[in-house]
């Protein structure tokens, strides 16, 4: 049994000639539109990590690791 599947870009939707451009388990048509991908899956990443929104770059409260000791 003999599947052949068409592969096809998920940026432009042409078909794909050249199988060595993967990213993500994706056939991709150039190095462009790989690139392409590669961002928008990565932003993708980045929002279900941080689905409320907040920013990035908040950070927790920091603790001094010096507490005054017997010398304070």
């Amino acid at each position: 049994m003999v599947v052949d599947t068409e592969k096809y870009c998920p940026i432009c939707g042409r078909d794909v000639k050249d199988v060595s451009i993967k990213r993500f388990g994706q056939y991709l048509c150039s190095e462009e539109h790989a690139e392409e991908y590669v961002k928008e899956i990565r932003a993708q990443r980045l929002d279900n990590a941080n689905p409320q929104g907040q920013a990035r770059t908040e950070e927790a409260p920091r603790r001094s690791w010096w507490r005054g000791g017997c010398c304070g």
